[in-house]
């Protein structure tokens, strides 16, 4: 009986050994890992950047090369980037925990810079959408996801604050890329500045190929089958944070389509109407940072919560708004707020999912959820309805993006119902790796609860549900009860290391 309890008491702290070593502490920082923040802002800065300046193009199409064509269709061109970056992430999230990011960058670069070259030449629509919407979107959604999920290998603590720079980038090259493009094509021709554009990429991605990289070895079985899927979207915090996003994201993007031609339409000169989105980008680059920043403080699901209460509310303002000043008022603050929601919705994904190999499945599932093709080709289709008047789009696309932040808040309010616990803060993933056990004089009632959950599969009163995910995973590290191996609770959760079971399931 004696030889019975060593042995399995042994294999508790074998099963434990195992399982505290597939994920080792992120360095939330040093040269390797600033580095990839780096190459994630290049990044970044040619493709989302390029991306959020659609605007310049749907209105240089409308009054140019294809003026016979209604904005609805041409809008279809930049809805198709949206869907292939947002799809994409289904097959490109679990390809980078497979294989690593290297040769995803490399054809995602020589695909991007392409599909803007094969722009340059087009004419017809049907050229357009092949180029710069099938082609684009492929070759973007290639270096998005990498990126975004090598920067959750490197940071924990302060991920926020490192998403933020990255996404910054975008905001940055949203800033840029309509200065630059609105001159040039006065200056040489819609061709060579759309060229020109295309080497500006090359120089920018060239390196960053060099710069991005995971910290942790590729998973060689990181397939996703439709029982994974399942099993992910078991977790309520999961599918409602994916349910929130898919609404948030089908409102969100279309100021960054329309907002020119609702300058244009208000009286605002080519110039300024086109200068709008630099505005909103610039607007951008200061909530992306802002927001990582207080996300690490505050909660990341409280600030994703503010972000899209706040862009919603303002985006409905836009009825009573009809001057110049007001517009570009409006552009500074809908950037500020939606810039927080493009920055935080990887750091929310990252930190409900304790197994780090499985970030970039989680946010490809989420991304490629989020593929709405219709919230555009809707907007330019209630304006056309409207005789050119906005008041339905803006009622669509504020409408939605306000239920989507009502959902952020149900899922938050899952984990825990106090949104906010001054002076207190729950234990997550990164932080039980300072110590690979856990101290019992501070142990919260209920992380006994899971680990009675996990060991025996039978949840002790007043324990919440354990995702059959996390379960399946832990189980090594609980072969059975304390008190079947003559243990008592306090030296069971001493043996056990905290990685086993906790995770950031009340941190906001």
């Amino acid at each position: 009986m004696a030889s019975n309890s060593s042995s399995e008491a042994s294999n508790i702290e074998k099963g434990t050994k195992d399982l505290s070593t597939k994920t080792t502490k992120a360095p939330d920082g040093g040269l390797q890992a600033w580095l990839v923040v780096l190459g994630g802002f290049l990044t970044y800065f040619a493709t989302f950047g390029l991306l959020n300046s659609f605007g310049v193009f749907q209105l240089h199409y409308r009054e140019n090369t294809l003026r016979n064509i209604s904005a609805s269709t041409i809008s279809w061109i930049g809805s198709i980037q949206l869907f292939l970056l947002f799809v994409g992430g289904i097959v490109i999230g679990p390809s980078f925990d497979s294989y690593g990011s290297r040769s995803l960058l490399i054809v995602g670069t020589l695909t991007y810079v392409l599909s803007i070259m094969f722009t340059s030449l087009s004419t017809e629509l049907y050229q357009f959408i092949l180029a710069q919407g099938l082609m684009f979107g492929i070759g973007d959604a290639m270096l998005f996801y990498p990126t975004i999920s090598a920067i959750s290998h490197w940071f924990d603590q302060r991920r926020g604050l490192a998403l933020g720079i990255v996404v910054a980038g975008s905001s940055i090259g949203g800033i840029c890329w309509p200065f630059m493009l609105e001159r040039l094509f006065v200056q040489i021709g819609f061709a060579w500045t759309v060229r020109t554009a295309g080497f500006v990429c090359l120089a920018l991605l060239a390196p960053s190929c060099l710069l991005i990289k995971p910290r942790l070895p590729p998973r060689k079985s990181a397939g996703v089958n439709i029982g994974a899927i399942k099993d992910l979207f078991a977790d309520r915090r999961y599918a409602l944070l994916t349910a929130a996003m898919f609404f948030i994201f089908w409102g969100m993007f279309i100021p960054f389509y329309y907002l020119p031609s609702y300058g244009l339409a208000h009286g605002m000169s080519l110039y300024m109407a086109n200068n709008l989105l630099a505005i909103l980008n610039a607007g951008s680059f200061v909530g992306r940072i802002v927001s990582g920043i207080l996300a690490d403080k505050l909660g990341r699901f409280n600030i994703t919560f503010i972000c899209a209460l706040c862009a919603g509310i303002i985006l409905m303002c836009l009825h009573a708004i009809q001057t110049a000043a007001g517009i570009m008022v409006f552009s500074v603050l809908y950037g500020f707020f939606s810039g927080g929601l493009i920055s935080l919705q990887s750091a929310c994904v990252a930190q409900i999912t304790p197994d780090v190999n499985m970030i970039g499945v989680k946010i490809g599932l989420l991304m490629a959820t989020c593929s709405v093709l219709t919230g555009n080709p809707i907007e330019g289709a209630l304006i056309s309805g409207g005789s050119g008047k906005f008041g339905a789009g803006v009622d669509f696309s504020g409408i939605i993006l306000l239920f989507g932040a009502i959902l952020v808040l149900i899922a938050r309010l899952t984990m825990d119902r106090k949104l906010y616990k001054l002076g207190q803060r729950s234990v997550g993933p990164a932080e039980s790796s300072r110590s690979d056990t856990l101290n019992p004089a501070t142990v919260q009632p209920s992380i006994w609860h899971k680990a009675q959950y996990i060991c025996t599969g039978k949840a002790a009163r007043g324990a919440s549900r354990i995702p059959s995910t996390l379960l399946s995973r832990k189980k090594s590290a609980c072969l059975n009860s304390p008190s079947s191996i003559g243990m008592s609770e306090v030296d069971y959760m001493q043996k056990v290391p905290r990685s086993a079971f906790l995770y950031d399931d009340n941190e906001g």
